[in-house]
């Protein structure tokens, strides 16, 4: 039986008589191969060298001749949270600075004379945690699909820093022209696979970037970024639970606090230069505290973020390509103790997820009434959980779609102004290991099914025989996406048709039981006014 852990010990009964060797301007790296899956794999390959600390990377430069150990995942980026909690203490990952590397799987394909497209994974966890060690992204499933579907892909996945290491804004970063360090990571990632995948056998025109909530915000910027510009690294795009709208910009007021509140902790308050100073006290002195107080997140710098992202796409700023974008049924971003008009007006207009004034929440609230019958979780009738509040379905109804189900329309119908290949999709399936207090089909439940891996046991797909099925056609939409920009092309029998959103404004639902295809009307009026907020 494939193992459930790190790519690297799945490897490690590969012969040495496998290894694939791959010559690049790069470098010459030296892989493993997955006999199980019939793949080569080159982990922990660095992309930018250590980068100094609260200051832009750089990409590596050309080794032609250096000979890399490419048979296991890097240091992964600082990260925050019971994610990054629970893989250092189960030995999946150490956590460090010198963290900017990828990873590639690529399979061995027979005969195959063209490169293949290339699928790139950004792992979301709020911009304050996530690595590409972590099981739940193994990326040979997804790649098997692809070749078992005989649309072959190479797929990828990228570092980025994250928390204060990655986002640290305020006055004085602002003045150093340092914002948005881990989404410029990303973007070197991308300029590396730009230069270098031909000599993995894979195709840098055909590159599709893929992520899920804040990787799929983070895709949303780089669609928005420079005006539109790609820069030729990307043609296309897959966004699950994000968009390119939100989390909130520079209408936040935290994030000044916060930085002193940094610079105080690790003795830099009284220096002449606080972000200088915070640059040079050891790692082990300012790691602690990467993730003080409230979130880090992106800022409107006027370049990689030039404005508001609602502003960008109804203004037509942006990049147009091919996506694919949508949201769970119920992502899951209502707050507890909600029972009176005064108290959803408190939580929506003092969110640190969006920027909603008092009269727009007012409105809000008008169109979204307190009937637990349209309230979220939605499909559960008249029942509510008075435990959470008493308003607490509607305000759950009203979260989901300011967060991501209004971005994702709004996205949609945007893009799909200039391009034809664009799909909208619901995720109707729960996870495998729902509880009984589990409500509605959560952020994230989607994850285990995408990737297939049926051995990790974190968030497990489990082995139930419409779990397998669902993931087998999800996975084969995807890769069928990145390799021609069609998610129809699965081979998968008594699937209904995913139609252009341009010719049908509709949603693919993904279903245990059976998919099918419904109206993207729901909540009409309240997401047509959330959308038209610049928030």
């Amino acid at each position: 039986m494939r193992t459930s852990s790190l790519l690297a010990a799945l490897v490690a009964t590969a012969s040495a008589s496998q290894e694939p060797i791959v010559h690049s301007k790069a470098g010459i790296f030296h892989g493993r191969n997955l006999p199980s899956f019939d793949q080569d794999v080159f982990l922990g390959i660095k992309y930018a060298p250590k980068p100094e600390r609260f200051a832009p990377a750089v990409l590596s430069k050309d080794a032609p001749r250096v000979e890399f150990n490419a048979t296991r995942y890097g240091v992964d980026c600082t990260g925050y949270g019971s994610d990054t909690n629970t893989l250092v203490a189960g030995g999946w990952t150490t956590l460090g600075e010198d963290c900017l590397h990828l990873n590639i799987i690529r399979p061995q394909v027979k005969k195959q004379k063209e490169r293949l497209p290339v699928l790139v994974w950004i792992y979301g966890g709020g911009w304050q945690q996530g690595a590409t060690s972590d099981p739940r992204y193994n990326m040979s499933y997804i790649v098997e699909q692809s070749v078992q579907n005989n649309k072959p892909v190479i797929g990828i996945s990228i570092n980025y820093r994250m928390a204060a290491f990655g986002f640290l804004y305020g006055k004085e970063v602002e003045a150093a022209g340092t914002q948005n360090l881990g989404l410029r990571d990303q973007r070197l990632a991308l300029k590396w696979i730009n230069r270098h995948i031909s000599a993995f056998g894979g195709d840098p025109s055909k590159v599709t970037i893929w992520g899920e909530s804040a990787g799929a915000y983070s895709v949303g910027d780089h669609i928005n970024a420079y005006n539109g510009n790609t820069e030729g690294l990307f043609r296309a795009a897959i966004l699950e639970s994000g968009g390119a709208v939100g989390p909130p910009l520079n209408g936040t007021d935290w994030y000044q606090h916060m930085y002193d509140n940094l610079a105080k902790s690790v003795g830099c308050a009284t220096a002449k230069d606080t972000l200088q100073c915070m640059r040079e006290v050891p790692y082990e002195t300012i790691s602690p505290y990467g993730y003080v107080g409230l979130e880090w997140f992106h800022v409107i710098d006027g370049s990689f973020v030039p404005r508001y992202g609602q502003q960008s796409l109804t203004q037509g700023k942006f990049a147009k390509i091919p996506i694919i974008v949508g949201t769970n049924t119920d992502e899951g971003f209502g707050v507890n103790g909600v029972d009176t008009d005064a108290q959803a007006i408190e939580q929506l207009t003092h969110s640190k997820r969006w920027n909603i004034n008092t009269e727009e929440a007012k409105r809000i609230l008008e169109l979204y009434p307190n009937d637990p019958a349209v309230g979220a979780p939605y499909g559960w009738g008249n029942r509510t959980w008075p435990q959470y509040g008493l308003q607490y379905k509607r305000y759950t109804s009203i979260a989901t779609d300011i967060s991501m189900f209004a971005p994702k329309r709004l996205l949609a119908e945007s893009m799909s102004k200039y391009v034809d290949n664009v799909y909208s999709y619901r995720w109707d399936a729960p996870r495998f290991n729902n509880t009984p207090t589990t409500i509605g089909v959560n952020h994230f439940s989607e994850i285990p099914f995408v990737f297939g891996n049926t051995e990790q046991t974190i968030t497990p797909l489990g082995n139930d025989t419409e779990n397998i099925a669902l993931s087998r056609l999800i996975g084969r939409m995807w890769t069928s996406f990145a390799y021609d920009l069609n998610p129809n092309g699965h081979g998968v029998n008594d699937i209904p048709a995913w139609p252009q959103y341009k010719k049908q404004v509709s949603n693919f639902v993904f279903r245990k039981d059976k998919s099918y295809i419904e109206a993207d009307d729901d909540r009409k009026e309240g997401v047509a006014y959330i959308n038209s907020l610049v928030r």
